[in-house]
């Protein structure tokens, strides 16, 4: 018995229309980096009716993943993370439409793939790598999807052609290159702006101390990653069928343990003091201060760190 379209998704059409759903199986999503939140919206988005997706990742499951990584299994260790995400939508439809890029691409190379797209995730580790997948989407006039989560807290907002950055979100200068980027993304003057991790991701003191000195990944935990990307596939869901009001910037979602609720950047809430600070620093740190503001920094960090 062949099983169709239609046959799969028809609890959908409680909720959308025909024409609702038809624009949802024919959009075309580009998600670059298909590991944690990649990966859980790639699939999310499979079983809410989507067929056409561009995935990249030049990366392959190890055991590291496991906590929180939606395909990544025992038998799947080892393996591209885009070819076993292909796999797994295909067990969902059959009929889908994949294309996968199981190694590193260059920005140029990315940005040829987003001028097929009418999404666009970008979802690499590499936080700087993404900005400039953002930038190319703003250039290209293609909304696209952010989701950043840490432990226990997450924030998730679409990003539209015109309007606020991914940069405004995080007080970063705009249209830095990849290199600037990554210097502050890596940076330990630049990183320490994250001690929010602590306080508002619950990671511990010992390993965002790791993280800052020795490059430990980010601390991640299923259920957050697992929610943020549910929230952000809701929201592609929601900008495709119409249906609903897609939070978009200067609005966003703010998940902490305190709960889930929408907040809007500029308004008197943490993120906004937190890209003000960022914003003085940033103009501090270029000036004649920034020998002076390093040493205050980290005689500040150490300062925390003996307080555990």
């Amino acid at each position: 018995m062949k099983i169709g379209y239609q046959d799969l998704f028809s609890r959908n059409l409680g909720i959308f229309t025909q024409e609702e759903q038809e624009r949802i199986r024919k959009t075309r999503v580009l998600i670059i980096g298909c590991g944690g939140i990649g990966g859980t919206v790639a699939i999310i988005l499979a079983r809410s009716g989507v067929a056409n997706f561009t995935l990249v990742d030049f990366d392959r499951f190890d055991v590291t993943n496991m906590n929180r990584q939606i395909c990544c299994f025992t038998d799947t260790l080892g393996q591209n993370k885009t070819e076993v995400t292909k796999e797994a939508i295909k067990k969902i439809n059959p009929e889908a439409k994949i294309h996968t890029y199981p190694s590193y691409l260059s920005l140029d190379q990315v940005e040829t793939l987003c001028k097929d797209a009418d999404i666009i995730f970008p979802a690499a580790d590499d936080f700087a790598y993404s900005i400039r997948c953002f930038q190319i989407a703003r250039r290209l006039k293609i909304p696209a999807l952010l989701i950043v989560p840490s432990g226990l807290w997450a924030m998730i907002s679409m990003i539209g052609p015109s309007g606020l950055t991914a940069e405004d979100l995080f007080g970063i200068p705009k249209n830095l290159d990849y290199e600037c980027l990554k210097e502050v993304f890596t940076n330990k003057k630049y990183k320490l702006a994250t001690y929010f991790y602590v306080r508002l991701g619950g990671w511990q003191k010992d390993y965002y101390n790791d993280f800052i000195e020795n490059d430990l990944s980010p601390a991640q935990i299923c259920p957050l990653v697992w929610l943020a990307s549910s929230i952000g596939s809701l929201e592609i869901i929601k900008y495709l069928s119409r249906k609903g009001t897609v939070v978009t910037l200067p609005k966003y979602w703010w998940i902490s343990e305190a709960g889930i609720n929408i907040q809007r950047l500029y308004r008197m809430n943490l993120q906004t003091l937190m890209v003000a600070q960022r914003k003085i620093m940033w103009s501090l740190f270029q000036t004649r201060l920034a020998k002076v503001l390093e040493r205050a920094e980290f005689w500040w960090w150490k300062s925390i760190l003996s307080k555990r």
